[in-house]
């Protein structure tokens, strides 16, 4: 609303809606004329309407970019799981390689048991992986991989080795004559609910990434990526 102060009187009249010019009438009888508007309020709606006007698509390109992203953190954050487990994967073959010359194919020698509720299959070679469908699924003693919880959700599909790609597989277990020999590991997830893989191996060995960088032993990388797709 609009007000106009009379030079009289100092009553506050209404002139919402009235053009520059106009002549009103105060109650005290002062006679007063609506001012124009001033050049900083007309310049005030300029850089309003710009605002609008650049503003928005500028919003809507940033929330392209940012949504996006943000919907994809609850997925990054279960990659933390595959890591974190590899590493400790890793460090358990090598004490068990520093004590016995050998790396451990069966889980249940070397006592690498990932937390249950995992949403990553883990696997040391080609061979059975020991299922959890059931709460009381235990790991076999000649189990070289262990499967993706399902005991709490059987909707969850199981990650098999045959599920991975064949290039995948033939990078699993030892290579080479111990104890000089080399130890390849991998974790995969369904992790988005869609029809690929997310892969990540761990080495004793120099590995290559998805942008064909060398990572060195010990550092899991990601060779099927489940996120970006």
């Amino acid at each position: 609303m609009a007000k106009l102060e009379c030079p009289k009187c100092g009553s506050l009249m209404d002139v919402t809606g009235l053009s520059p010019g106009v002549i009103v009438t105060c109650e005290c009888g002062n006679v007063a004329t609506v001012p124009a508007r001033s050049w900083v309020t007309r310049l005030g709606g300029v850089w309003a309407a710009l605002g609008v006007l650049f503003l928005c698509p500028c919003l809507g390109f940033l929330a392209a970019i940012a949504i996006p992203n943000y919907n994809k953190l609850p997925v990054r954050s279960k990659q933390w799981e595959c890591k974190a487990n590899l590493r400790a994967f890793f460090d358990a073959q090598r004490s068990y390689h520093a004590e016995h010359g050998a790396y451990a194919l069966t889980i249940s020698k070397v006592g690498f048991i990932p937390e249950r509720g995992n949403r990553y299959a883990y696997f040391t070679a080609v061979g059975p992986v020991a299922a959890r469908d059931t709460a009381e699924a235990s790991v076999g003693e000649d189990a070289v991989g262990i499967g993706v919880e399902r005991s709490r959700d059987e909707r969850i599909r199981p990650v098999t080795l045959e599920g991975l790609p064949s290039w995948v597989t033939r990078q699993l277990g030892v290579v080479g004559a111990c104890p000089e020999c080399q130890l390849t590991m991998a974790c995969a997830g369904n992790i988005d609910v869609d029809d690929t893989l997310d892969i990540w191996l761990v080495s004793t060995k120099t590995l290559t990434d998805l942008e064909g960088n060398r990572v060195p032993p010990g550092i899991p990388t990601n060779v099927v990526n489940d996120v970006d797709d």
